[in-house]
């Protein structure tokens, strides 16, 4: 009897593991997003100062819980020569997340971000698993007047290969303004297409 209630037990009480990767240029506040997905989805927890937040030096890891799910983010550095690691990452994950900087648009550094978004995904995409993953570009710092508009991006992103789901989502992390939005599409978007 024992053995059916523990085993009954551990099936209402496990967890069902995604894993993310969140990639993005360098200041593009990746991480700043990732301690408001903690914040907003953990009770308790403290989010780091915005103003303490350094560049990535590798990987930050973040976990959140919703319901049954856990969704377990790998917060990749933004530098240039770690770029060429992103990939590895990609294989091993179920989403992945593309943070801009959509505020810079007279250095052009958006459409940098956006040229490097590119080149990442078509260094994958011919993965059958990566082209049918669930894609969120969060358009960071948003709340910043004259910042490159969603429908500006998604012309310059779409990639007619990629058969997943899609969403282009105007966010401020400093401020938290629709981080809650984006994580709530990801839970969606990998929940619909799971076996869960």
């Amino acid at each position: 009897m024992y053995t059916l209630g523990h085993g009954l037990w551990h099936h209402l009480t496990r967890k069902f593991d995604f894993f993310i990767v969140i990639v993005g240029l360098d200041n593009a506040g990746k991480t700043t997003f990732l301690e408001q997905t903690k914040m907003k989805f953990t009770r308790g927890y403290q989010m780091l100062n915005p103003l303490k937040i350094t560049s990535t030096v590798g990987l930050n890891i973040g976990k959140i819980e919703i319901g049954a799910v856990r969704l377990n983010f790998w917060d990749l550095g933004g530098q240039e020569e770690l770029h060429s690691l992103w990939h590895k990452y990609f294989e091993d994950s179920h989403a992945l997340v593309f943070v801009i900087d959509a505020c810079d648009t007279s250095e052009g550094i958006y459409r940098c971000s956006i040229r490097i978004i590119l080149q990442t995904s078509e260094r994958v995409m011919d993965s059958e698993k990566v082209q049918q993953m669930p894609i969120l570009v969060v358009c960071n710092k948003s709340d910043v007047d004259e910042c490159a508009n969603t429908e500006s991006i998604r012309k310059l992103i779409v990639d007619e290969r990629h058969l997943g789901d899609l969403a282009i989502v105007p966010v401020s992390a400093l401020q938290g303004l629709n981080v809650e939005r984006c994580i709530r599409w990801l839970f969606t978007a990998l929940t619909r297409n799971s076996n869960l």
